[in-house]
């Protein structure tokens, strides 16, 4: 799938963890509930995100602000994952030699330009600025979260015309904390959808809750809340997901702890990443969407524009398929189901077992 010529819209999304004492997960999630005019319906919640913004995001001027900060070759080296299976969204385009940065109009590794993305759109949405200043640069694995006084300007400007965030960095002298995001997962619409999104998600984690500042024609409200809490306000009616979103959740609900989790975030991300592009079948009564290694998983699904037809049941379906990696879905994800290995050492859904996952 190339991006270039690609129908699908290239955006990231931030998965924000911060520590909460008094309850039975120890952490929280950040996500947003979309304004009327900019939700599919009701209710949409979504991680803070939004689509890449090639002036804003891909410039070279970033990476030459880092240099001038004083930010080492190496440690933007090490973003760069090198992997021959890796999705075409962060797919590596030359050999990752760090001097190709300098010399060409825009910025060419994905893992740089999506971090940026993530960064931006968490400020633009909920006024979040994670950062480091030039005494920071240990780059560590939990984000900074920087405060300014003229923080409701700075989010207008910012909104209105993205390349003011790097502007921002200048002003407050810090740079985007790219380190502290670790690389969780990439979805992208099926391909039948004439106009989708291919999103990367990447992990970070706070100590402390950060005050937001919500951007009210994106943004309608905020929910501090643990993935378990999200998942009963799905079924309950309150919150409507996406599937990417409620399966991310549903990865998450099993992990009790913040230290744990952020330890198998940061250990992870070095695995990389499958897209998981579903395929649609017709069943009798109900769609069922197939995700990688389910035996009806297709090896191109960019190319599979049409809806497949099964002629029998949802349960027949399954009953023909050995790997099973797969869910439906009408007004609610129903039916997740995984009994293979998660791709990329990955959590396995919580929704398929009881069981809490021992990390």
């Amino acid at each position: 799938m190339s991006t270039a010529t690609s129908k699908w819209r290239t955006s990231a999304s931030l998965i924000l963890v911060s520590k909460e004492a008094n309850k039975h997960q120890d952490y929280n999630l950040l996500m947003l509930k979309r304004s009327d005019p900019t939700a599919i319906v009701t209710n949409q919640t979504v991680f803070p995100g939004g689509l890449l913004d090639s002036e804003a995001d891909e410039g070279v001027s970033w990476l030459q602000y880092f240099e001038e900060f004083g930010v080492p070759q190496e440690s933007l080296r090490r973003l760069v994952l090198i992997r021959d299976d890796r999705p075409a969204i962060l797919a590596p385009q030359g050999t990752g030699c760090y001097d190709r940065f300098f010399k060409r109009s825009n910025i060419w590794s994905r893992e740089i330009t999506l971090r940026l993305t993530a960064l931006r759109e968490c400020f633009e949405e909920v006024g979040i600025l994670l950062g480091r200043s030039k005494n920071e640069l240990n780059f560590g694995n939990i984000a900074l979260p920087k405060e300014l006084t003229d923080r409701k300007a700075w989010q207008r400007r910012v909104h209105n015309k993205p390349s003011e965030f790097l502007n921002l960095c200048r002003q407050l002298q810090v740079v985007p904390d790219l380190w502290a995001l670790h690389e969780w997962s990439a979805w992208a619409s099926p391909s039948i959808v004439r106009k989708g999104y291919e999103t990367v998600f990447f992990a970070a984690f706070v100590d402390t809750q950060p005050s937001l500042l919500e951007e009210s024609s994106e943004v309608k409200e905020t929910l501090w809340l643990t993935p378990m809490e999200f998942l009963r306000l799905n079924k309950g009616g309150n919150l409507w997901f996406m599937p990417p979103q409620f399966y991310e959740l549903a990865r998450l609900a099993g992990v009790g702890t913040y230290k744990s989790l952020l330890g198998f975030a940061t250990n992870r991300s070095r695995m990389g990443t499958t897209m998981f592009m579903p395929l649609l079948y017709a069943c009798e009564g109900s769609m069922v969407y197939v995700l990688p290694g389910d035996d009806y998983y297709l090896p191109e699904p960019q190319h599979v524009d049409e809806i497949i037809s099964f002629a029998g049941t949802v349960d027949e379906f399954r009953a023909r398929s050995k790997n099973l990696h797969r869910y439906t879905f009408g007004a609610l994800v129903q039916n997740l189901e995984i009994n293979i290995p998660p791709p990329n050492g990955h959590l396995r859904p919580q929704s398929v077992s009881n069981e809490r996952q021992k990390l």
